[in-house]
């Protein structure tokens, strides 16, 4: 009820529960299929995730605000055709991935125009703009594979190595130790908070609450692209298809299991990335283990109700 302090157990719960959950499930994984430890599954399962990763750590901030991102996924396929496209017109390298950030952040902030100044429900605007990207995308590219040619230099930002990992990997953790560092140590984390808490009170108390909003969902464009680019870069092509449904569900699945509120207010750039990490190392051990895709999902919906179960400890 609201005004009751939570019992500490349960609070001391709502907060290790996940690196608990995880450490349990790895354990399990590994007794199962010792391979599940092995240094290059390990390296997979970070390439695995790199896409949602990047895409996750921003979200965070819209989800904190009480808002929400559905378009991440026909972002990504746009943007990704969108640079394939390009480097196939005689574009250079600098001014495809130019073309194709732009897209992203674009689409991004209308989306938070839309949210913020038009007063516009986030989850009718998002829903909206899904359509409306897919369906640019189909228009740009149809449902062809448009295959990268010769381009070694963006082949590398999704097949490339530095130091033994992926380039992709170190492109997620330099998309999160950003912003993990922008909400710590910076306004940016309390300002977020604030609209989620109470959106009147933050702008009251002086916050710029709408252009705030405007430049998180811009965030959010931005980061589907870029996640868009290193997909399209690890597979060499580029297509209208890509980020197919479900391709959002999972990087809300991940911010929600990193103990995001989704009614906003609370969250944690830096558990979101521990969500990610989770759910890659689930979908690693259950296609290990050759569970059936039917079940699989079954599994992934269970532990996202419990995740969301445990969050209301928090409350």
């Amino acid at each position: 009820m609201p005004g009751l302090r939570l019992p500490r157990w349960r609070a001391r719960l709502a907060a290790s529960g996940l690196p608990l959950a995880a450490a349990a499930a790895v354990a399990l994984f590994a007794w199962l299929q010792p391979a599940f430890l092995g240094a290059e599954n390990l390296v997979g399962i970070l390439r695995q995730v790199a896409i949602v990763g990047i895409m996750a750590t921003a979200m965070t901030f819209v989800i904190m605000t009480g808002g929400i991102d559905l378009s991440v996924g026909p972002v990504l396929a746009l943007a990704g055709l969108a640079a394939v496209l390009s480097l196939d017109a005689g574009f250079g390298l600098p001014l495809a991935l130019l073309v194709a950030l732009g897209l992203g952040l674009a689409i991004g902030l209308v989306n938070g125009g839309l949210i913020a100044f038009g007063g516009l429900p986030p989850i009718i605007v998002t829903l909206a703009m899904l359509s409306v990207v897919r369906g640019s995308a189909l228009l740009l590219g149809g449902p062809d594979l448009h295959a990268v040619r010769a381009q070694p230099a963006f082949s590398f930002i999704g097949t490339g190595s530095v130091a033994g990992l992926p380039f992709s990997v170190w492109l997620f953790g330099a998309v999160a130790t950003l912003l993990v560092f922008a909400q710590r140590r910076t306004t940016l984390g309390l300002r977020v908070a604030a609209i989620g808490d109470n959106e009147r009170a933050a702008w009251l108390s002086g916050h710029r609450t709408r252009l705030t909003a405007l430049a998180l969902y811009g965030l959010s464009g931005l980061a589907a692209a870029l996640a868009g680019v290193v997909q399209a870069s690890q597979v060499h092509t580029g297509s209208a298809t890509y980020g197919e449904f479900g391709t959002e569900l999972d990087v809300i699945a991940a911010v929600v299991l990193g103990g995001t509120q989704l009614s906003g207010g609370k969250g944690s750039v830096a558990r979101t990335v521990l969500g990610v990490l989770f759910l890659g190392a689930l979908n690693n051990a259950m296609n290990i283990l050759d569970v059936p895709i039917d079940l699989q999902l079954i599994a992934k919906g269970l532990i996202i109700a419990l995740a969301l179960g445990v969050g209301q400890f928090r409350q």
